[in-house]
């Protein structure tokens, strides 16, 4: 069994191998840096469910934390995903670009695993009002999305959608159920406050004009205790 120091300094090898600081792990993880601290300096243990946020954030699984099997595919690879907010997502790609708030360093293992190519990844803060799938994504939540157009949409998968209102260009998120007889769009919402809307697409319209992209992976927006 695997003793307080050699899970410190195994998780403090593993977050420096993706190349996240204390910072962003944590808010990965959903845990506060003064506590993955701690657990980094053996001083804390996390529970078990933390160890699987903790091994999901650094894109392996609680068995390869602890030691107990090699990763799939080892890498020491990052790859830099710009971050953009909400707002400015739903711009052309040279748009998102010219309003990039940053870059998120993802292991490499992590968007191979989620079948998402680099260039076709980019991360969005949501607002803090984006409540509408609160029971699945908090508001205030980064999600990362796969800007590969969508052949098909199932309403088992999320989607982050076009918004505009007058100049402000923006997205939401929704899980879709499109009728493509009458080419309208349904989008739902996972909290029961959001009713239902629908989107008809103009004759011609592609479908990538109004869906950005699928919601492959999300991190919290605030740390937890």
């Amino acid at each position: 069994q695997m003793t307080t120091e050699q899970l410190s300094w195994r998780l403090r090898h593993l977050r420096k191998l993706a190349g996240l600081s204390q910072e962003a792990l944590a808010r990965r993880a959903g845990v506060s840096r003064n506590f993955l601290a701690q657990i980094e300096r053996g001083q804390s243990l996390p529970t078990v469910a933390v160890l699987r946020r903790l091994a999901s954030a650094l894109g392996t699984t609680v068995a390869h934390l602890l030691g107990e099997e090699p990763p799939a595919a080892p890498s020491a690879e990052t790859v830099p995903v710009p971050l953009v907010a909400d707002r400015i997502a739903a711009g052309p790609p040279a748009f998102v670009n010219d309003h990039v708030e940053g870059y998120e360093p993802l292991p490499a293992t992590l968007l191979k695993t989620l079948g998402v190519e680099p260039s076709r990844a980019v991360l969005v803060r949501l607002g803090k009002d984006q409540d509408s799938m609160a029971d699945t994504i908090p508001p205030g939540a980064t999600v990362l999305l796969d800007l590969t157009p969508a052949e098909h949409i199932t309403p088992k998968q999320i989607y982050a959608v076009r918004e505009e209102a007058g100049d402000s260009l923006g997205c939401t998120i929704k899980r879709l159920v499109l009728d493509p007889s009458s080419r309208v769009l349904i989008l739902l919402s996972d909290n029961p406050a959001h009713l239902p809307r629908a989107i008809r697409l103009r004759p011609g319209q592609p479908l990538s004009e109004v869906v950005l992209g699928r919601v492959v992976w999300w991190m919290p927006g605030k740390h937890g205790p």
